[in-house]
C-alpha cells in the first residue's frame, strides 16, 4: 500500500462495513461515508472519527446527485451497502439496493476514473458452483432467494466493468462472524442463531459452512487500496465448520449448554422451505431459509488460495471469533463476567 488515499464508503457503519472503516483508518486513510439522514447521529460514527478523517455525506445510495456527491473527489471507493437478510418481504427493497444502487455506484466510480472500485458481495452469488468449490473463476450463478438473485445481478454488472478493463475488484465474503464495532447491530449470521441462543436446542445434523472473522474481511479490503493493480475477484471464504462445531462455539461464549435434536439433512431443508413460505406474510427474522439449509447441507467448499496469495493473508478461527462475540455479548448483558 502506498500512501494515504480517499476513499468514498457506503454501508460503512453496518456490521462488516464498520470494520472495514475501522481497518481502512488505522491504514492512515481518510474515509467519507454515506449514511441516511436517520443514521447521521450514530454513535459509531464517532468511535470511526476517534481513529482518522472521517467525513460524512447525508443521503440515499438510490440517489444519482447523492453518488455523486460521495464519489466526487474521492481518490477509491469501498461499495459495501446492501439490504441483507432472507426476508422476501424485503425483496423489492434488495432489488433497489443490492443491484440497481450498485450497478450504478460502481458505473459511476469507472467513469470517474477511481481506483480501486471495490464492490462487497457474497458467495451467494457464487453458489451453487458448477465444480463443486466455490473460487474466483466460478461463474455468476442464477440464485434462488431475493438476496441471491440481487446479487447475482450486481456481480453480472461488475464484471462487465472488469470485461471492459475497469479497475472494479469484487469480494466474496461467506458467512462473516466475530463481535461488532462500536455499537453496530451484529452480523447476519449471529442473529440467525437467535432461535437457538434463546431456546438453547440446536439441531444435530450433518452439515457444515464456510465462515470467516470479520476483521479479516476488513483485512482484505484495507490490503484492496491500491490504486494501479486492475480489476480482481476475491472469494473470503474461511474456514469450514461442522454444525456441531458451530454450536459448541455457541456453548462455549453463553458458557451455557445447547441440546442437540437429531435431525436429516432432508428435514433442515423442509423446515426452510416452510420458513420460506410463512415468511412471505409473517417477520421471522433473518432465521433458517431454503438458500442457508442448501448451503449447510451441501458444506460446499470454497478456494481462497487466490486471494490469500495476492493478499498476503492467513485466516483467523471463526470458531474463536463466534466464542469471542458471545462471550462478549454475555458480559454486556450481565451474565457473566470476563
Amino acid at each position: 500500500m502506498e500512501g494515504t488515499i480517499h476513499i468514498a464508503v457506503t454501508g460503512g457503519i453496518g456490521y462488516l462495513g464498520a470494520h472495514t472503516v475501522r481497518a481502512l483508518l488505522e491504514a492512515g486513510h481518510s474515509v467519507r461515508l454515506l449514511v441516511l439522514p436517520q443514521e447521521q447521529d450514530a454513535p459509531v460514527i464517532g468511535r470511526l472519527r476517534a481513529l482518522g478523517e472521517v467525513s460524512v455525506v447525508v443521503g440515499d445510495i438510490r440517489s444519482e446527485s447523492t453518488v455523486t456527491e460521495l464519489l466526487s473527489g474521492a481518490d477509491a471507493v469501498l461499495h459495501a451497502a446492501g439490504v441483507v437478510g432472507t426476508d422476501e418481504r424485503r425483496s423489492q427493497l434488495m432489488w433497489d439496493i443490492n443491484a440497481y444502487a450498485t450497478e450504478q455506484i460502481l458505473t459511476r466510480a469507472v467513469d470517474l476514473g477511481l481506483d480501486p472500485v471495490v464492490s462487497v458481495s457474497s458467495y451467494s452469488a457464487l453458489f451453487p458452483p458448477k465444480n463443486g468449490v466455490i473460487s474466483a473463476d466460478s461463474p455468476t450463478a442464477d440464485g434462488r432467494s431475493s438476496y441471491a438473485k440481487t446479487k447475482g445481478y450486481a456481480d453480472r454488472a461488475a464484471r462487465r466493468l472488469q470485461d471492459a478493463g475497469a479497475p472494479v475488484v469484487v469480494t466474496y465474503p461467506s458467512s462473516v462472524v466475530g463481535a461488532a464495532f462500536g455499537g453496530t447491530a451484529s452480523g447476519v449470521t449471529e442473529r440467525g442463531w437467535a432461535p437457538i441462543v434463546r431456546a438453547r436446542v440446536a439441531p444435530r445434523v450433518r452439515a457444515g459452512m464456510q465462515m470467516i472473522d470479520v476483521r479479516d474481511v476488513a483485512d482484505v479490503h484495507t490490503r484492496l487500496m491500491s490504486p494501479g493493480r486492475g480489476p480482481h475477484r476475491y472469494v473470503c471464504g474461511g474456514v469450514m465448520l461442522t454444525f456441531d462445531e458451530m454450536i459448541d462455539a455457541l456453548e462455549e461464549g453463553l458458557e451455557r449448554p445447547v441440546r442437540r435434536i437429531p435431525m436429516s439433512p432432508k428435514a433442515l431443508l423442509a423446515v426452510g422451505r416452510i420458513s420460506d413460505v410463512a415468511g412471505r406474510y409473517v417477520p421471522l427474522g433473518d432465521g433458517l431459509s431454503y438458500e442457508a439449509a442448501l448451503l449447510l447441507t451441501s458444506a460446499t467448499p470454497t478456494d481462497d488460495s487466490l486471494t490469500r496469495e495476492d493478499l498476503g493473508l492467513s485466516w483467523r478461527s471463526p470458531r474463536a471469533a463466534i466464542v469471542e462475540s458471545f462471550a462478549a455479548a454475555r458480559v454486556s448483558s450481565g451474565r457473566g463476567t470476563a
